[in-house]
């Protein structure tokens, strides 16, 4: 038995969702099939809650949007009245949440978990519909098993035996991610990436052969296709470069969601819904690959402290630190060279309150390279003047190199970095 799960933009369309079952209907394993909302929906219904409930009328608004696109994913896959009107009853049930809300003029996080959890319920009732004549499946609503504590992030799968069984008589399960059930017994979810990690706790509670994650990419990419031309996709990669990419704003998979798979040593790998001749890629411990990973994150802030004395470089490490705690700030890297600290943040931070040290401050580029042999980061070290660069730092132990770039770099001098990069011999 595998794990198959879609994201957003393979269950965003008809032309999608078509893709989705011809996938399935290819696959003769037996297999649960976890689905997330169809692309742009759960941000929407976020938006009615964030509305409710002192803007009813812009509520209403939203909820219109969300019935137009749910019902033209229905009209393109030519939906018989019977399965139209499933989809039509589901729909008006979060018509039902606002109005009565409009009554209670309050808005409960329980109400607000339940208005959010129907981007998946859609999802998957549209999908079950459109798929049962094609392939022998059954609908399993996840929040009748999966429970999750959002505090202690615990999680259980309850009366697995109950899943199992469905095999007995049908070949796919079809099910939702994200949503799930708290201690309590109420509606709740996983948060981001909760699709993916509600996919990674079946398939390690059930004994999965594999988990795949399926999404509008090839897998894992040796750069950001939005920044640099021809990336190449990476065959495997280890879950702790991937770790690293995410923090360093890379727009993958977050690693922390796939961690129970992993831990039971389940196989997972990164596939293409639109493009099912592609290998994509496997997650691995192995630290072996051949393809460096170039990751960009772009206009950041460079702040640099200088003094002369070893106790004022420990009063404001100190004190940025708890900065960083106290304000939520996303610090991404902090070097200490000679007499001066140099912070990277994200975003642009006018007035350091309390801290009387003069600093300097310049928009910078923030390079991160992983998975590289010694032979490739001296060949890098060689080939550094390809960019306008403001500092380096090497982790020998990690195999990587963290550069801070000037912003003033063009797309296509990152584009001759890479390419030297990913040609370099071993």
């Amino acid at each position: 038995m595998i794990v198959m799960k879609f994201g957003g933009t393979s269950v965003g369309t008809a032309d999608a969702m078509r893709l989705v079952a011809k996938a399935l209907v290819n696959n003769r394993e037996k297999k649960i099939v976890v689905l997330s909302a169809s692309a742009g929906i759960t941000d929407k219904l976020i938006n009615i809650t964030n509305s409710l409930p002192e803007n009813i009328v812009q509520a209403n608004l939203i909820y219109n949007e969300i019935e137009s696109q749910i019902l033209n994913i229905c009209h393109k896959l030519e939906f018989q009245e019977d399965s139209l009107k499933k989809v039509e009853e589901i729909v008006y049930k979060v018509k039902e949440l606002i109005f009565g809300v409009e009554l209670l003029d309050y808005l409960s996080d329980s109400i607000a978990n339940r208005i959010v959890s129907y981007g998946e319920i859609l999802s998957t009732t549209i999908f079950y519909e459109f798929i049962k004549s094609k392939v022998t499946c059954e609908f399993v609503d996840i929040t009748n098993f999966l429970i999750y504590d959002s505090q202690s992030d615990d999680f259980e799968l309850t009366n697995k035996e109950e899943i199992n069984k469905i095999f007995e008589s049908a070949n796919t399960i079809i099910t939702q991610g994200f949503i799930c059930k708290n201690r309590d017994g109420k509606i709740s979810n996983l948060g981001r990436g909760g699709s993916d990690y509600s996919a990674s706790i079946l398939a390690s509670e059930l004994g999965a052969s594999e988990l795949q994650i399926w999404t509008d990419v090839n897998g894992v990419m040796s750069a950001d296709p939005r920044i640099v031309k021809n990336p190449l996709t990476k065959n495997k990669i280890n879950i702790s470069s991937l770790e690293r990419m995410a923090f360093f704003g890379a727009k993958v998979i977050h690693p922390n969601t796939l961690k129970p798979t992993l831990k039971s040593n389940i196989p997972v790998r990164i596939l293409n819904t639109f493009d099912t001749n592609n290998n994509g890629t496997l997650v691995t411990k192995d630290s072996e690959n051949r393809i460096p990973t170039f990751t960009i994150k772009r206009k950041c802030n460079l702040y640099t402290f200088k003094t002369v004395t070893k106790k004022n470089l420990y009063y404001i490490n100190k004190y940025i630190t708890s900065l960083t705690v106290v304000r939520s700030l996303n610090l991404l890297s902090s070097i200490h060279m000679d007499n001066s600290i140099h912070y990277v943040f994200d975003q642009k931070i006018e007035k350091f309150m309390e801290l009387e040290h003069s600093f300097t401050s310049k928009e910078i580029d923030l390079i991160y390279i992983c998975e590289l042999t010694n032979s490739k980061i001296n060949a890098i070290l060689t080939n550094l003047n390809i960019l306008n660069l403001e500092q380096l730092e090497i982790d020998w132990a990690n195999s990587s190199i963290l550069l801070l770039a000037n912003a003033d770099n063009k797309t296509q001098d990152y584009d001759r970095f890479h390419d030297m990069l990913i040609n370099i011999d071993n």
